[in-house]
């Protein structure tokens, strides 16, 4: 039975209709959007029991026995490769109890739980259970570990609670997000670094920062906003997110590149190439000639929110010289500049808190992240399509806007996905 009891009424739909407008009539979202416990247990079932997560990299788990016990909106998984080097996601709790069969993450050829030593392998199966014998309809072989849907796209890990999801595939192509991401091949590349950070702000406010161009010039000055044009961007809206195109120097000191090209970029891109992509729900994959870095956000509760950022390299880049010293250089790098952005997070919810907050305009520069209040409140209401039409219009606007300033750009073959939308 869900313990959720948001209720719709007209006074909400009042409050957020001005987000429902066009961009530059519109308005931010209320406080209590980010603050309330009865919408956030809303999401989990609307949006995290029934979407596609990234849960990490297949690197992580690369050996028969690998796991990882992680929460996903408060819903302990426990996802392992098996013998046959197949991946699984269990829902992490014995059949018995209930308690986590797992924790953090290792190698283990099974699983016991730590309360009464049931034993299960690495599918799920109940291998065996102490002072069972004399009960009269306990069957072993018929107890397993709740399986979790999970699927793997660019060498990503995504899981989905629903068991009558759709395809990942079919989920990524609603935003052409195998086809536009797949142009850096991430498949191809293996994970050089990784920050995890616990940070005290609800789980919106990560994406849409991440989305917000307003900011880069401000709080990160002194690290990479100096050097990053934030009006030469490209977007391309789409049912549910963006995708976008832009010049900017790499995520390290000075905007110096350590490594060089991609090997399959060169001579397709420019050093000053960049684009990033939304991955519905908490997902923001950034990419550049010579790295990839995305942020996946997981939220613990309605205001903390736990942050990984990887960055992933080519694997040939693993053998050269000095390559410990210039990974830790954008290991580094990348983490001052996180620290920037969740600084200013945990300000957000803050603020937002207060009695004293009213939403404010959108400007052009926040152009991504009203198209992202309304894919929340899209799945706050149940319909889909209610303010298409305004955001196709953005879409256009951008469009004209981009290439008026900055004509065709030269993005290596990404022209074909900004035209307006259908």
């Amino acid at each position: 039975m869900s313990a959720n009891r948001f209720k719709i009424d007209d006074e909400m739909l009042k409050e957020v209709a001005q987000t429902r407008a066009g961009l530059l009539e519109s308005k931010h979202l209320p406080g209590w959007f980010y603050t309330s416990r009865e919408l956030f247990q809303h999401e989990i079932e609307t949006i995290f029991m029934k979407e596609w997560i990234c849960v990490g990299r297949v690197e992580e788990l690369a050996n028969p026995g690998d796991y990882q016990a992680i929460r996903i909106a408060g819903e302990p998984l426990l996802i392992c490769r098996d013998n046959s080097g197949k991946m699984n996601a269990f829902r992490n709790v014995c059949v018995h109890r209930g308690v986590e069969v797992a924790t953090g993450q290792g190698n283990l050829s099974k699983f016991t739980c730590p309360y009464h030593a049931w034993v299960y392998d690495l599918e799920g199966k109940l291998l065996g259970a102490p002072h069972t014998k004399e009960l009269q309809a306990f069957d072993v072989a018929s107890c397993e570990l709740p399986s979790v849907h999970i699927d793997e796209w660019g060498g990503y890990l995504f899981v989905n609670f629903d068991p009558d999801c759709q395809s990942l595939a079919d989920y990524l192509d609603e935003d052409d997000i195998r086809e536009f991401a797949g142009f850096l091949q991430p498949e191809n590349t293996r994970l050089s670094h990784k920050f995890t950070v616990d940070v005290p702000c609800n789980w919106k406010f990560v994406p849409e920062n991440l989305m917000d161009m307003y900011h880069v010039g401000v709080i990160h000055k002194e690290s990479f906003g100096g050097h990053f044009p934030v009006a030469n961007f490209r977007f391309n809206l789409k049912k549910h997110g963006y995708n976008a195109t832009y010049e900017s120097y790499t995520m390290a000191p000075k905007g110096v590149t350590l490594f060089g090209t991609m090997p399959w970029l060169r001579g397709k891109v420019e050093e000053l190439f960049a684009c990033t992509t939304w991955v519905r729900p908490t997902m923001n994959i950034f990419g550049r000639h010579d790295l990839i870095q995305p942020w996946v956000a997981h939220p613990l509760d309605v205001k903390t929110t736990r942050v990984t950022i990887y960055t992933q390299l080519p694997e040939e880049y693993f053998d050269t010289p000095g390559f410990e010293e210039k990974n830790q250089i954008y290991g580094d790098f990348i983490k001052l500049v996180a620290t920037e952005d969740l600084a200013m997070l945990e300000s957000l919810q803050n603020g937002v808190g207060s009695r004293g907050f009213a939403p404010g305009p959108t400007v052009k520069l926040e152009r991504a992240i009203h198209h992202l209040l309304n894919y929340y409140l899209d799945r706050l209401l149940q319909n889909d399509d209610s303010a298409r039409s305004v955001r196709q219009a953005d879409c256009r606007d951008a469009l004209e806007e981009a290439k008026a300033t900055h004509g065709e750009a030269r993005d290596g073959g990404y022209s074909r996905f900004f035209q307006a939308a259908e």
